[in-house]
């Protein structure tokens, strides 16, 4: 079992559960902080289950929007196609004659090839929307956190992080998914 929404059943609920409590957990600390919801939550995409858990404090509030960041290079829902991945049908990056195709994120974290059914359910029912961040938008994003208020964002919520300038929104709750030291090394050689 891997630690994403990934997988034949019953593993996507299992791991939507167990991180949902980070969507429930922010749901009551926004209203208690804005007395009200944000108008958008948006979260980084890999495997999804980051994202998803976080969804799932908010799926029931149609006027809260839900918006997925994938890697540019592994973006699953936004350029690939239905098929089976470790076993269950979702959207997959995957060639013409329909085998995997090789995923690309400076970030370990995203670097998949595939994603969370639940996800490309929310996309396919319209109610969350994924978008794509390179691996330089990740980087700025992840120096301007780091410049601007001192925390050093994992590259996985960095790409989430280069999305939020496109948002037109007064409200936006960003799912930090962990730290970023794990990541300096990276982002020091890139």
């Amino acid at each position: 079992m891997i630690g994403s929404c990934v997988g034949p059943a019953p593993y996507p609920e299992l791991v939507r559960e167990l991180q949902a409590v980070v969507g429930r957990e922010s749901r009551e600390q926004i209203l208690a902080i804005e007395g009200r919801l944000p108008d958008v939550v948006i979260a980084c995409v890999g495997g999804g289950s980051n994202a998803i858990g976080m969804f799932a404090g908010f799926l029931d509030d149609p006027g809260v929007e839900l918006v997925g960041v994938e890697a540019a290079g592994a973006a699953s829902l936004g350029t690939g196609r239905a098929a089976v991945l470790h076993g269950a049908r979702s959207s997959v990056l995957a060639d013409e004659d329909g085998q995997v195709a090789d995923a690309h994120s400076i970030s370990a974290g995203l670097d998949y090839p595939g994603v969370g059914p639940e996800h490309a359910f929310l996309r396919d029912s319209g109610r969350a929307r994924y978008v794509a961040a390179t691996d330089d938008e990740a980087l700025a994003a992840f120096h301007r956190l780091a410049r601007t208020e001192g925390i050093i964002p994992a590259l996985e919520s960095a790409h989430a992080l280069a999305r939020v300038d496109d948002l037109d929104a007064e409200l936006i709750l960003v799912c930090l998914s962990g730290r970023g030291d794990k990541d300096l090394a990276t982002v020091l050689g890139w």
